[in-house]
C-alpha cells in the first residue's frame, strides 16, 4: 500500500544544509519573527518607535564616529583611574569616573567590530547545528497536503495539521515553519515534488502568518 506523504502534493527529501550560506538568512528569518511577535504584543510602543527619525546614511561614517569616542573615552578613563588606583582614598571619585570611562570606551569598540555575532546568530546555529550531514539511505521526507503536514524518518511518522502553526517564514533558500513549541527548517532546493508557488499559496491559506523575508 503506498505511505500516505508519498501522495501529497508537495514533497521534500531532506538533503545535507550549506550552514554557513543558510545562517544568515535563518538569523533574519529568526530575527523578523521576533520582532513579528513583539509588534502584535506591544503595539503602542512600536507605534512610537515607528515615529522616531530613522537612522541618517552611513553607516561607515557612524561606526567611525563611536569608535573614536570610545577611544577617547577609553584614553581618559586610564589617564584617570591610574592615578586613582595609587591614591583610591584621596582620588576616589576620579577613580570611579575612570573606571566608568573605561567600561564605556570598551564596550563601544566591542559593539563597532565588523565582524561581530548578530543577535540570532547563535540560535540560527543551534537550529542549523548537525543538518550538514545526512544519513545515507535515511533522509527524512516531508510533505504537505491540504489537512498539514507530515515528517517521515525510517519507521517514524508524524502529521502536524495547520491549525498548529503560529507562522511560515521565507527567505531566499529556505521555509522557516513554526508549530506548536518546534521550529522546523525546509531547503527550497529539497521540494522534489510540486512547485515552490504552489506551496505558498497553500501555506499563505492554510497558516496564519506567511511572510516572505526580502534578500539582502
Amino acid at each position: 500500500m503506498e505511505s500516505s506523504y508519498t501522495t501529497a502534493p508537495y514533497l521534500f527529501q531532506i538533503s545535507s544544509y550549506d550552514i554557513s550560506r543558510l545562517l544568515p538568512q535563518v538569523s533574519k528569518a529568526l530575527e523578523t519573527r521576533s520582532e513579528h511577535l513583539s509588534r502584535e504584543r506591544y503595539p503602542k510602543m512600536w507605534r512610537y518607535i515607528d515615529r522616531l527619525p530613522s537612522p541618517s546614511q552611513g553607516a561607515k561614517r557612524s561606526r567611525l564616529r563611536t569608535r573614536l569616542f570610545s577611544i577617547l573615552c577609553l584614553a581618559a578613563g586610564i589617564v584617570l583611574v591610574v592615578p586613582g588606583l595609587m591614591e583610591p582614598k584621596e582620588l576616589l571619585v576620579p577613580l570611579v569616573a575612570g573606571a566608568a570611562a573605561v567600561v564605556l570606551g570598551a564596550s563601544g569598540l566591542l559593539r563597532t567590530r565588523k565582524n561581530r555575532e548578530k543577535p540570532f546568530d547563535r540560535s540560527a546555529r543551534l537550529l542549523l547545528e548537525g543538518k550538514d550531514q545526512t544519513s545515507e539511505g535515511h533522509a527524512p521526507v516531508v510533505s504537505f497536503s491540504d489537512q498539514g503536514m507530515t515528517f517521515s524518518e525510517k519507521d517514524k511518522t508524524e502529521f502536524v495539521p495547520y491549525s498548529d502553526f503560529e507562522s511560515v517564514w521565507e527567505t531566499e533558500d529556505t521555509l522557516l515553519l513554526v508549530f506548536g513549541q518546534r521550529v522546523t527548517l525546509l531547503q527550497k532546493q529539497d521540494l522534489m515534488k510540486g512547485t515552490l508557488p504552489g506551496l505558498s499559496r497553500l501555506l499563505a491559506e492554510k497558516v496564519p502568518t506567511y511572510k516572505l523575508i526580502a534578500h539582502g
